[in-house]
């Protein structure tokens, strides 16, 4: 087999297969098969091309990237209710973050109840890093309600977390 990476040309022998795959490898080599294709159908848009070839490091390419965040679900692993009081324009904080990029963070507020308060997209912060939501309407006291987030990476991979304040 002769593959060739940065420029050097690789030898190798064949791999060969002595047992019958598992479930779980059947399905893992779906999953490689569904991020192949998705690399090579998302590199046909420039735009996004350049984006994934940016994040390439030196022997991969711009189809590995793309395959890689195909497999990688986003993280979240902040949700800073400490300005949340319940008032108007309260803001949340969500850090989210991917191997390349989160490119929504989705905010849902349930009462005690368990009914719906509000909900919507939340904001990029400046910094780069954090995600913002601000509330849309008064809804007091606060104590108890159930925050539900939802991050989505370019491929539409999806995290959830969910918090309730206290």
């Amino acid at each position: 087999v002769f593959r060739k990476r940065a420029g050097a040309t690789i030898v190798s022998t064949r791999p060969q297969r002595i047992a019958e795959r598992t479930e779980a490898q059947k399905q893992q080599a779906q999953k490689f098969r569904d991020a192949s294709h998705y690399a090579v159908k998302v590199l046909k848009d420039p735009i996004v091309k350049d984006a994934y070839a940016l994040r390439a490091k030196e022997g991969l390419t711009a189809y590995n990237v793309a395959v890689a965040d195909y497999l990688i679900v986003p993280d979240i692993s902040l949700v800073d209710f400490s300005l949340y009081d319940g008032s108007k324009g309260s803001t949340l904080t969500i850090r989210a973050q991917d191997d390349h990029l989160v490119s929504e963070v989705y905010m849902s507020i349930y009462g005690t109840d368990g009914t719906l308060l509000e909900e919507g997209p939340a904001t990029p912060h400046e910094n780069g890093l954090d995600w913002v939501y601000t509330t849309k309407k008064a809804s007091t006291p606060v104590q108890g309600h159930r925050l539900e987030v939802q991050a989505s990476d370019l491929p539409g991979n999806q995290a959830q977390r969910s918090e309730v304040v206290n």
